[in-house]
């Protein structure tokens, strides 16, 4: 079972060199995101952009542009739409966001006819490295990046979505929290609501492959010591893997307070494409970037 970012990178150094197409590769935090994939034996860099822009920025790192393969790409929808062609062929078997709005990828993605669906609503998950009443583990939100207030049915398939993350790092059945700010329904507040919805569906097993629980607020989600305090001590209780937030917002929110607040690894990946899809803001570090790389080579493609 995969507790740590450092964890992940093992697994995915001792699997094939995936082929890595980072897509508009014209800043030097991009370029050098697939050149660490290379160094650490975790990926083969595709650099997609302008050419000349990408040239340079593979000289100033002291390497030759002759040894690494670069797609030509006129501006922001050249290089998404070129990216969504290599993973249809199979020339390319992770994307990377490079320096380039997240909408612009998606949208080449999630193009009906000419994109990378599957039949199956696709979804971000954030895992963080985190430590609660002592121990280390990974935690994930889900969705902060694509889905931006869903329904019960699509929240119901996120989760599916994240557990099979989960189920890749070795976690047989992950634990789900629903999360809302109460952890008692009030029809008033519609993640209430729902939480206990999701968590009648995964009892009457329409949600398999783990175990939901909702709605929590954040504190018993994660904290048995938190639930101590309040008196609460149902089983599952501050053992959540996974985060389930009730809309883009919350998530994106959360997601970014443990790279601003707590300072702790990051890496997510959105799954449900042909291709793991990794979209970084551009702000994160090198470390987190690989995290990312690391853990689109060890989950893949979840759904066939």
């Amino acid at each position: 079972m995969i507790k740590r970012f450092q964890e992940v990178r093992e697994a995915a150094k001792g699997q094939p060199l995936k082929k890595l197409a980072i897509v508009s590769a014209h800043a030097p935090h991009t370029v050098r995101s697939g050149l660490i994939a290379q160094e650490e034996g975790i990926a083969v860099p595709i650099f997609i952009g302008e050419r000349e822009t990408i040239e340079t920025l593979l000289r100033n790192e002291g390497l030759d542009p002759k040894n690494f393969r670069i797609e030509a790409a006129d501006g922001e929808e050249a290089a998404a739409l070129r990216a969504v062609e290599l993973a249809r062929s199979g020339e390319a078997e992770i994307l990377l966001k490079g320096n380039l709005s997240t909408s612009v990828l998606m949208k080449k993605v999630l193009n009906k006819e000419a994109g990378l669906r599957t039949g199956h609503l696709l979804s971000d998950i954030l895992l963080a490295e985190v430590k609660v009443d002592g121990n280390v583990k990974l935690i994930g939100v889900t969705d902060g990046g694509v889905n931006i207030l869903p329904s019960v049915e699509e929240k119901r398939v996120i989760i599916l979505n994240a557990a099979k993350v989960y189920q890749r790092l070795g976690h047989s059945n992950p634990r789900v929290a629903v999360l809302s700010c109460i952890e008692y329904i009030n029809e008033k507040i519609h993640s209430t609501v729902d939480g206990a919805e999701l968590q009648r569906l995964n009892r009457e097993g329409n949600i398999p492959g783990c175990v939901v629980q909702g709605p929590l607020a954040l504190d018993l989600a994660v904290s048995k010591a938190a639930g101590e305090l309040k008196g609460i001590q149902d089983e599952g209780i501050g053992e959540a893997d996974i985060l389930l937030v009730p809309s883009i917002e919350a998530g994106n929110i959360l997601g970014k307070s443990f790279t601003y607040f707590s300072g702790v690894q990051v890496g997510h990946i959105v799954v449900g494409a042909q291709v793991p899809v990794l979209i970084p803001s551009r702000a994160e570090t090198e470390e987190d970037r690989l995290n990312s790389i690391a853990l689109g080579s060890v989950v893949g493609r979840v759904f066939d």
